[in-house]
């Protein structure tokens, strides 16, 4: 006689293929449509293959089409799930499945080998038509080490999304909400930190927000970390804690799916405690969303961001209380809003205690290896942000190891921890200071400081020569020969001079230019950034190594502007006092008078007319007088006498430039 629970049956395991059958052959079809397919595509394009073998991909399979294929993992595998969940979410259905002679482990049993054989076949199918075409598709070659890659990789992602979309379905009814949950559950727990550490800048004094969220969202979220895998394969300790994830996925899933209570499915989530973990945790997301819009894009108060925090908890508290209840006639338990406005104060309390500390801590000297101070959140970040522009960095660029050097940068950070910690992201510019300590740890803080105040703190550092270098990224390069050529703009008329890329030439201003900052201050942190008479765009590098250097040219530059007038067809124009239509002489004694003639120069006005100037002016019009005041000579980065210059050359608009003279 057989026994009454069966382990398998055919029947019910055909019934599950036949459901999700449609989703298999969609997705075998957009697979050969994307790879095989998209391979012999590529193939007709002679330049697209040149490209691509240029960049000598570890796995060209990858390359080709991964972006658009990463689509179509995110997308079946949770259709694969819903559909093979739906009977739970109807009484009907749910009725009728579990009266069936089956213990609820075989029935979850029946529908992981449904979805996972759907979704599995067609990428097993891909690989052996890859495995056809290797002979027949040259110059584009690939070995069976990289088909297996592929493959293993493909595999991976769709079943683990699949096995979460079973998980969710297990605690959540409705089929749209089980979709967005399937999503929100890979994000969730990343943007809740992320979201919660950007809020906590505007309470916490040198709160490193840009590195911790970077961070979190680059290797935090699998589905941000899979879709990069192409540029960063995943390594063995990833490997081993996603695989080990949806293991521990699938076995909590057999345990709830023993725990779910059969009348369950009319409910939208079906265990109380996840139901108010629901409401709690998003309800908290908007509370931080809403403080965050009055913060940021209102530029609001601390007193406007609390307005928003209420907010958006009310609202969201009510929304999420009307998707649960499935009725707009809403009764709103009052006691739900409170217990989680008593457990939101009860939280706070350990991280002001964490605040006290955190903005208090500063190494001591003895402490410290070495240090950078700059305006990004690691050296050189914003200019070398691939990994293999990274190649291009001397070791520790950036970083500074003199004993003053570390000294003057605890008394910046000693300074930065006095100022208000306001609210106004708009109106503040970023420090960022990394202490490298002898014990293999690091500080980090980060602090969003008015352009006046960290130009006043940096005051001494800025003539450092140990930081000219560590804040320029020409100075950083391991090897300056690789730079290809370079680009020299013209300040005066706004446009592009000439493209140099004999070796000679590019060496001459390169060296020019590294002269001429190691003879004045740093332009990092410096408030004097309108005496530029034009710059120079380095690009170095080939491929996906290849970056362009920005590096702009002051008036009081000399080796740069004399190189640039030798080397550089058209030269003697660069920074000449024939491009100057009108030159004034103006007398700003203190830093009140020059911040009032920078707000009349640069207030958003096209074609401001410098006779109406604020402050008293001696109008130059001798161009010998204008050749000779423009002389690197008599130009300094401070001084109470001003020379202004309006360029000749921009037809509709106006450049006008602003440098320091010798008293």
């Amino acid at each position: 006689m057989k026994s009454g629970i069966l382990s398998f049956n055919k029947g019910l395991f055909l019934q599950h293929t036949r459901s999700v059958l449609w989703i298999s052959v969609f997705f075998l079809l957009s697979q050969i449509v994307l790879l095989p397919l998209g391979m012999l595509v590529v193939l007709r394009d002679e330049w697209g293959v040149k490209a691509i073998l240029d960049e000598k991909p570890e796995n060209i399979l990858l390359t080709i089409s991964f972006a658009v294929q990463y689509i179509t993992y995110m997308v079946f595998p949770v259709l694969a799930g819903i559909i093979l969940t739906s009977y739970m979410t109807k009484k009907g259905s749910s009725d009728f499945v579990h009266s069936l002679p089956f213990k609820r482990s075989t029935l979850l049993t029946h529908v992981y080998a449904a979805g996972a054989i759907s979704l599995a076949v067609p990428v097993l199918i891909n690989t052996v038509i890859l495995l056809v075409m290797r002979p027949f598709v040259h110059p584009i070659t690939y070995t069976i080490g990289n088909i297996v890659e592929w493959a293993g990789l493909s595999m991976f992602i769709v079943l683990f999304m699949f096995i979460a979309t079973v998980l969710i379905g297990l605690f959540i009814g409705p089929a749209i909400l089980q979709g967005v949950m399937a999503y929100g559950i890979f994000v969730l727990p990343a943007a809740l930190i992320v979201i919660t550490v950007t809020n906590a800048r505007y309470f916490i004094k040198g709160l490193a927000v840009e590195a911790y969220t970077a961070k979190i969202m680059e290797d935090g979220i699998f589905l941000v970390r899979a879709g990069s895998y192409e540029t960063r394969p995943f390594g063995g300790t990833e490997w081993a804690v996603y695989i080990a994830v949806a293991a521990v996925t699938v076995a909590v899933s057999y345990y709830v799916y023993k725990v779910r209570p059969a009348e369950a499915g009319d409910e939208t989530i079906v265990f109380p405690f996840f139901r108010w973990t629901f409401i709690f945790v998003l309800t908290f997301v908007a509370m931080m969303i809403g403080g965050m819009y009055f913060a940021v894009l209102l530029s609001g108060t601390i007193g406007w961001m609390i307005a928003g925090y209420v907010i958006g908890a009310l609202a969201a508290y009510t929304l999420l209380q009307m998707i649960v209840q499935k009725s707009l006639r809403l009764i709103w338990p009052w006691k739900g809003f409170v217990f989680y406005t008593a457990l939101v104060i009860v939280l706070i309390i350990p991280g002001t205690i964490f605040a006290k500390s955190y903005e208090q801590a500063i190494p001591d000297t003895n402490e410290i290896e070495k240090v950078y101070i700059g305006d990004s959140a690691e050296p050189f970040v914003n200019e070398f942000y691939m990994e293999e522009q990274k190649t291009l960095l001397k070791p520790n660029a950036g970083f500074m190891t003199g004993a003053d050097s570390i000294e003057q940068v605890r008394e910046v950070h000693t300074a930065l921890m006095e100022e208000h910690n306001g609210s106004r992201l708009m109106d503040s510019y970023s420090v960022t200071i990394i202490y490298s300590l002898k014990d293999g740890s690091r500080m980090q803080r980060q602090y969003m400081v008015s352009p006046e105040v960290i130009a006043d703190a940096t005051g001494e550092i800025r003539k450092n020569p140990e930081f000219i270098k560590a804040s320029s990224s020409l100075f950083a390069l391991k090897n300056p020969n690789e730079i290809t050529y370079l680009s020299i703009y013209n300040g005066a008329t706004g446009s592009q001079m000439a493209n140099v890329a004999e070796k000679a030439t590019v060496d001459a201003l390169r060296k020019a230019l590294e002269q001429d900052m190691l003879m004045r201050e740093s332009r990092m942190f410096s408030i004097n950034y309108y005496a530029s008479a034009g710059s120079l765009d380095l690009s170095i590098g080939k491929n996906r190594t290849q970056t362009n250097l920005y590096h702009d040219i002051s008036l009081s530059d000399k080796q740069t502007i004399e190189a640039i007038r030798e080397h550089v067809p058209n030269g003697e124009l660069f920074a000449s006092a024939e491009m100057v239509e009108e030159a004034y002489i103006v007398k700003a004694e203190s830093p009140e008078e020059k911040q009032k003639l920078n707000d009349f120069i640069w207030s958003g006005e096209e074609n401001p007319d410098l006779k109406e100037m604020p402050l008293e002016y001696e109008q130059v019009k001798s161009i010998n007088e204008i050749r000779k005041l423009m002389n690197p000579d008599r130009l300094v980065e401070e001084s109470e006498r001003l020379l202004i210059l309006k360029w000749k050359g921009n037809p509709g608009y106006t450049t006008i430039t602003m440098v320091g003279l010798k008293e």
